[in-house]
């Protein structure tokens, strides 16, 4: 006859399990802090990508001569400079001469960083162009005057 034998595999000395150490208290209080920390490191970083709508008011000088108003906005954030980077953004008005607003509202969706804001008007008497350096942050509305 033949017997099963259920034998307990021996196990060497050096191949015992070693056990792991204890962790210090106070990992355990700190842990559930230095998560939440990480994770709202990270939604920072992924959020300050998302675009937010903001308004932006152009305040016109002598309104009555502007007839054309273009606006282009080119994205600085990556600091290289370039000066060829492509424009994120534009938009043009066109006036019958003599009706052109004291003020223009446009909405723009971009991301928070570094803008360079081209701002070109056609008026009566010829063309002048204007360049801006905005930072878009936190508010969500953007005044500027335009001479």
């Amino acid at each position: 006859m033949s017997s099963t034998s259920h034998e307990e595999p021996s196990q060497a000395p050096d191949e015992q399990r070693i056990e792991q150490a204890e962790r210090p208290p106070w990992t355990r209080r700190f842990a559930p802090l230095l998560l939440i920390a990480g994770v709202l490191l990270a939604g920072r970083t992924l959020f300050r990508e998302v675009p937010e709508e903001r308004e932006l008011e152009l305040r016109l000088d002598e309104a009555s001569t502007i007839v054309q108003l273009d606006v282009t906005w080119t994205d600085r954030s990556s600091g290289d400079g370039d000066p060829a980077a492509a424009p994120v953004h534009g938009s043009t008005w066109r006036f019958a001469e003599g009706t052109a607003p004291r003020s223009v509202f446009s909405k723009v969706r971009l991301p928070d960083g570094r803008y360079d804001l081209e701002i070109a008007v056609d008026r009566t008497r010829g063309r002048d162009t204007t360049h801006r350096a905005v930072t878009l942050g936190d508010a969500d509305k953007i005044t500027l005057p335009v001479r």
